[in-house]
């Protein structure tokens, strides 16, 4: 029983930790709906399917994301430090067409 556990409990683990990538984006609020992991120090000119569609973001520590209002990082732009924003400041929700996942 305890070995079944141990190895239960082992790939649970591991698939948790497969599938954080540094920063997210999700199409709905509170990290809900379809979302993009976006690895370290990836851009993204464009969001396809997501394209001024993102409402919620996660950035992993020691990273950033700066997030432009146009695709191929024109236009407005702000930078989302390390945490989670369930929403995002107005302005922006629905508003983001590239990003920068920018890691130390």
């Amino acid at each position: 029983m305890i070995r079944t556990t141990s190895i239960l409990l082992c790939s649970f683990l591991s698939a948790t930790q497969a599938s954080a990538a540094p920063c997210e984006i999700f199409e709905h609020t509170n990290f809900s709906g379809p979302s993009i992991a976006v690895e370290r120090n990836q851009s993204l000119p464009r969001l396809g399917a997501l394209n001024d569609r993102v409402s919620s973001i996660k950035v992993g520590s020691q990273c950033l994301v700066v997030a432009f209002a146009d695709e191929e990082y024109r236009g407005g732009t702000t930078t989302f430090g390390p945490g989670e924003y369930p929403t995002l400041p107005e302005g922006w929700d629905d508003q983001i067409s590239s990003l920068h996942c920018n890691c130390r």
